[in-house]
């Protein structure tokens, strides 16, 4: 395998295909040329150092940031440059390194407004063109005590969000994304703040709602543990680059990737 192999699947199993992005801040580039893809059901990690352009490529792919060249392909669609809605509605959803969620509401009222897209007859779904997958009125609390159950946390539902421990704030904001049904739910840093055990709890979670609703995962982490027992494929970037991609062992045993990133000479018996 070399730096710049690139595994690619079938075209008639590509969900997400990045083509030669690019974004650049004044004379600075944060991401150059760019090119990777997401195979439907598959759960692909994207990592590198502080500064690689991890973030970056989140922002222009789920359609907050255009990009300064290149195109984002997602579901036979060309959602390059948003607007978000559009890339929502195609369903695409994506949580935060931060947590998102309302502080001042219930979780279960945080979900419902996760679905507003999907509600119909409301000014966001008519807004966002969503024709499909409406949900009734009668059918919300349904919906929410389904999404709780899937990720455990029927016990809060009427708590505060702000109220909340961290690493069920967290938790929460993907149970809040996953109230849009998306196809494929981009994570930025989902185990940031997360002790060993909740990083462990975080994976089981994340591979169980891949399994339950078909979901497709694409995740930038730098908990590496968890991205190599989670990922079947990752992505490396260093400063704005794709430097390699492969398998969890390829990347793992891969001496330029350790160099760049890893900066550890033991870390493949990490």
């Amino acid at each position: 395998m070399t730096l710049h192999s690139s595994i690619t699947a079938s075209a008639s199993e590509v969900l997400l295909q990045v083509n030669q992005l690019s974004r650049n801040f004044g004379g600075l580039a944060a991401l150059r040329d760019v090119t990777f893809s997401v195979s439907r059901g598959e759960i692909v990690g994207l990592i590198g150092p502080n500064g690689a352009g991890k973030t970056t490529a989140f922002n222009v792919i789920s359609g907050t940031m255009p990009p300064s060249s290149g195109s984002v392909i997602f579901d036979r669609q060309d959602i390059t440059g948003g607007p978000p809605s559009k890339v929502v509605v195609g369903g695409l959803a994506r949580t935060f390194q931060s947590t998102s969620t309302y502080p001042e509401v219930s979780v279960a009222e945080n979900i419902y407004r996760g679905m507003l897209s999907r509600l119909e007859g409301t000014t966001v779904a008519r807004l966002t063109g969503r024709r499909t997958g409406l949900l009734r009125l009668d059918q919300v609390q349904s919906e929410i005590d389904e999404i709780l159950n899937q990720v455990d946390m029927q016990a809060w539902r009427d708590v505060p969000a702000g109220s909340l421990a961290y690493g069920l704030q967290k938790k929460l904001g993907i149970a809040v994304a996953l109230a849009s049904r998306p196809t494929i739910l981009l994570l930025d840093e989902p185990a940031a703040g997360l002790n060993h055990e909740e990083c462990n709890e975080l994976g089981r979670l994340l591979k169980h709602l891949q399994q339950r609703y078909g979901l497709t995962l694409l995740l930038v982490e730098h908990h590496m543990a968890l991205v190599m027992d989670l990922c079947e494929r990752i992505v490396v970037l260093v400063q704005g680059e794709k430097i390699a991609e492969g398998t969890p062992l390829q990347i793992r045993e891969n001496p330029a990737v350790i160099e760049a990133y890893l900066g550890a000479p033991d870390y493949a018996h990490a």
